[in-house]
């Protein structure tokens, strides 16, 4: 083998293999991992007491057993008939379509298979269709939820995202948050909602 032929070999060698590091450099910066390494979580002993995760502060509570649904809730501070209109504004801008059977609004946002309803938060659960009429009585309130397919079901990420996004949307119109057990949600709750650390 003569020293032409060995200096093509190892040009050929040194392409690949910074082919590939690239490759693999590229891969990890489109998957947001980092190239560190990280230490090991050590292991249990026997007998020893597993250590108990702190709940987060303003994490609010998202499933209504007895409704078989995640969501929040929107409370008006000032239900007039001027905010029917405003509301019937926002729902229609997002997206909202009415169905008529059951006098609520679906909106299908990221993931049609769960759809986000809007309901009146108050008996009966009926809101007007917003397109022939405002609807008579002011609206005090309105429930954000998604339906639970099963018991064991865990709800999407990204409608819960939008879950969260449309709450805030309607509260600008002049109310607040709530979460299932009326507990008044702050930012940093909803924010707990979007990153998985509220109480489904």
């Amino acid at each position: 083998m003569d020293s032409t032929t060995l200096t093509l070999i190892i040009a050929i060698l040194a392409g690949w293999i910074s082919l590939n590091c690239s490759l693999i450099v590229i891969y990890l910066l489109v998957t947001g991992e980092s190239l560190s390494f990280q230490k090991r979580a050590p292991r249990k002993q026997a007998g020893s007491v597993p250590p108990t995760s702190a709940p987060v502060a303003d994490s609010p509570v998202l499933v209504d057993e007895n409704a078989g649904a995640w969501g929040l809730f929107v409370m008006f501070d000032d239900p007039t008939l001027a905010l029917n209109e405003r509301l019937g504004i926002l729902l229609g801008a997002a997206g909202a379509v009415y169905e008529s059977s059951s006098k609520s609004f679906t909106v299908a946002g990221d993931s049609p298979r769960n759809p986000i309803y809007i309901a009146n938060a108050y008996p009966p659960g009926r809101l007007p269709s917003f397109t022939n009429d405002n609807g008579q009585i002011p609206i005090k309130g309105v429930s954000v939820k998604m339906l639970k397919k099963s018991r064991t079901a865990t709800p999407n990420k990204l409608q819960l995202v939008r879950l969260v996004n449309l709450s805030k949307e309607l509260a600008r119109a002049g109310g607040k948050v709530l979460d299932v057990e009326k507990q008044p949600v702050t930012a940093n709750g909803l924010q707990a909602v979007i990153d998985g650390n509220a109480k489904v």
